[in-house]
């Protein structure tokens, strides 16, 4: 009995695939890193994991009461997307304004700031996301962490799949929008899977702002 309950426990942790972490160094420097740890497709897998990572990083911000700033995010980021899809044609690439801070490779000193999410998969279907990082000044890390890696994407994925991230982007902007929050346990993970699927929402169902 006690085996099998302890290979249940194991077997729901699910299939560590990737893990992201973002790093702060002196002078502003700042460097996004993806390690794949398993799968066949990292380019498909990376639209999951940036959908479930940028739901945590709202839901953190409105945790810290920085819920201007998220949906200041969210703002910006529509304004992204709409670039990358570029009418139907090939996706755009932008730079992204981020300020103060430079996107370096890793530099051989310690980092000042990090934030890491661990991606989980599981046999029957679904993901979990494991996310800590540093405390203080939210408002600012955040959402430059989150551009940051933004950023390493549009360097960095091929046309097809970075053109799926901004569909799926919108898509989880239009969840937000119709659930009229991000700051609810429940919407972790039902806003990424929304995201992925073609689920449709009636426009009158849809509040103009979050």
């Amino acid at each position: 009995m006690l085996k099998r309950l302890l290979e249940r426990f194991r077997q729901d942790r699910g299939l560590h695939k990737a893990t992201i972490r973002v790093d702060f160094f002196p002078q502003n420097q700042v460097t996004p890193q993806i390690f794949w740890l398993a799968g066949k497709d990292p380019e498909a897998d990376t639209i999951p994991l940036i959908l479930l990572v940028y739901a945590r990083v709202l839901y953190e911000l409105a945790e810290m009461n920085e819920v201007r700033v998220a949906r200041e995010l969210i703002r910006f980021l529509d304004q992204v997307c709409e670039r990358v899809l570029n009418n139907g044609g090939p996706p755009r690439r932008p730079r992204l304004p981020l300020g103060q801070l430079k996107l370096v490779p890793s530099p051989a000193v310690p980092a000042e700031r990090s934030y890491q999410a661990d991606l989980y998969e599981f046999q029957g279907g679904g993901y979990r996301l494991d996310f800590h990082g540093s405390i203080g000044k939210e408002g600012f890390y955040l959402p430059g962490a989150f551009l940051a890696l933004l950023q390493s994407c549009l360097d960095h994925l091929g046309d097809d799949a970075l053109c799926r991230l901004a569909r799926a982007l919108v898509r989880l902007h239009l969840y937000y929008r119709y659930r009229r929050d991000f700051w609810e346990g429940g919407s972790l993970t039902a806003g990424p899977i929304f995201a992925l699927g073609s689920e449709e929402i009636q426009p009158d169902a849809v509040t103009p702002e979050v």
